[in-house]
């Protein structure tokens, strides 16, 4: 059992902690925000988890306890890099929100979940894409990389 945590390590991303977005009169300010941070400076994070080691001071069904460090610390276990890009429009959402589905079975077989009630998951997974595909008149398709998203 363990946490995960996802931190930050590009100087441009760090650069923007503690700044303001003036949100005035402007509902979509944070989305323009994102948008042209992205667009020119991407972004790299580490990926970092947290072994659970004592039950007494970790408990797992407490989300809002932290974790002693001191006991158990955070360890760097990959790092994401995103080149500049652009991170979000009308026409990509529309694809994937109405034209993809999410399951844990899309990824590398290595990393499928396992066991019985993991299986039946994923039946209840497909029957959710089916229905919101019929609902939707739309056909749910997973592309193989970005690249096949439109723009």
């Amino acid at each position: 059992m363990g946490k995960v945590q996802v931190v930050p390590v590009s100087p441009e991303l760090q650069a923007l902690t503690g700044t303001h977005v003036e949100m005035h009169d402007r509902p979509q300010a944070l989305r323009d925000a994102v948008l042209s941070h992205f667009s020119r400076a991407g972004g790299e994070w580490e990926l970092r988890v947290q072994l659970c080691t004592d039950l007494d001071t970790m408990p797992i069904e407490d989300a809002s306890v932290r974790w002693p460090e001191d006991q158990s610390p955070f360890v760097t276990v990959a790092r994401i890099v995103m080149r500049p890009q652009l991170a979000w429009s009308e026409t990509r959402s529309a694809a994937i929100d109405d034209g993809m589905s999410f399951s844990p079975w899309h990824g590398l077989a290595a990393h499928r979940p396992l066991g019985a009630v993991m299986r039946v998951r994923k039946r209840v997974y497909e029957m959710s894409a089916r229905f919101r595909a019929e609902h939707n008149g739309m056909r749910m398709a997973q592309p193989r990389s970005a690249d096949e998203l439109p723009t």
